[in-house]
């Protein structure tokens, strides 16, 4: 998670990093599936291990490694039985029974059992409310997404506002909440103004998109994670354009040079705006506070889905273009 308080990428720095974008993109999709089909064998096997083998020495160790791969590749919901198998052990450390935990209640969130992914919520929140929260925020929000793929808003709105309660004394913690249900409540509303010109100097008017599903994608080339997307955003964009998709960027960075230097070497053929805009930031009428921050346009004009990335942005854009 990075905020918005940015400062200008070196140049070196910056080729590096669209190189690695380029070489990645370059091996998709055919890498990302060998990947993930190889991952899942692993995981599987491992899973087999540990059902097998219930007393072996090493079985702890094959769990904690379960849980790790199954956050990592996005498995949770392959990994309910085992998390549960784990959870009934006993006698698990506090680590063991969190990251068994966190497995459980987005593997049900994933499987449409939302209910009960709440009531383990809440039982992770008792094990980490004397902790540093970073890593409960990365798993709020992450459940949270799952609450918001499901259609459930009302949902996402309680994890973020049980997340604020659990950490009553964390203003960092009590600013992120906040700033997610002021986003949540842009959802089914028409999408503000972009107001800008692009690289190009042409003005961005979302009214010329009517009809079209818009991702309007909030980043800046000093933040790896908004990086990191480029190379899915690429794939979806060549793939779901002609169907009616269409990218909009927003950069943070505080040169536009320096933005367009790393789209010609990144390849991002979509438009670019600057965040910086004479009618106001961008982003404060979307209600950025932290990048990357992602949101969905429907056909209608209005916002549909918020900060979805890799495999829950394809099946958000995929809904939204086959309505």
């Amino acid at each position: 998670m990075s905020r918005p308080i940015l400062t200008l990428t070196v140049l070196s720095i910056l080729a590096m990093s669209a190189a690695t974008l380029v070489t990645a993109d370059d091996a998709t999709p055919g890498f990302r599936k060998l990947l993930e089909s190889k991952n899942r064998e692993t995981f599987t096997a491992v899973a087999d291990y540990v059902a097998k083998n219930p007393q072996a020495e090493d079985v702890e160790q094959a769990y904690l490694w379960l849980m790790d791969a199954a956050v990592t590749n996005g498995l949770e919901a392959d990994a309910v039985p085992v998390a549960e198998a784990f959870l009934k052990r006993g006698e698990l450390d506090q680590a063991a029974a969190t990251a068994a935990r966190q497995v459980l209640c987005l593997g049900l969130a994933k499987t449409g059992k939302l209910p009960e992914a709440m009531t383990q919520f809440e039982a992770y929140l008792r094990g980490v409310r004397f902790q540093q929260p970073t890593k409960t925020v990365d798993f709020a929000q992450s459940l949270a997404t799952q609450a918001r793929m499901a259609g459930e808003f009302a949902a996402s709105r309680a994890i973020y506002e049980r997340l604020s309660s659990a950490f009553p004394l964390n203003p960092q913690v009590s600013e992120l909440a906040e700033n997610k249900l002021a986003k949540l409540d842009l959802v089914g509303k028409p999408a503000p103004r972009i107001a800008a010109d692009d690289l190009e100097r042409k003005r961005i008017d979302l009214s010329d998109y009517a009809g079209k599903v818009v991702l309007v994608d909030f980043w800046a080339t000093n933040c790896p994670p908004c990086l990191a997307e480029f190379p899915n955003l690429k794939q979806l964009y060549r793939e779901l354009q002609p169907r009616g998709f269409e990218i909009i960027g927003v950069s943070y960075d505080e040169s536009p040079d320096v933005v367009e230097a790393f789209r010609a070497r990144a390849k991002l053929t979509w438009r670019m705006a600057m965040n910086a805009a004479p009618e106001g930031a961008v982003g404060k009428r979307f209600q950025v506070l932290t990048i990357p921050a992602l949101y969905l346009i429907d056909r209608q004009g209005n916002i549909a889905q918020l900060d979805v990335r890799g495999n829950d942005l394809r099946v958000s854009v995929e809904r939204l273009l086959g309505k």
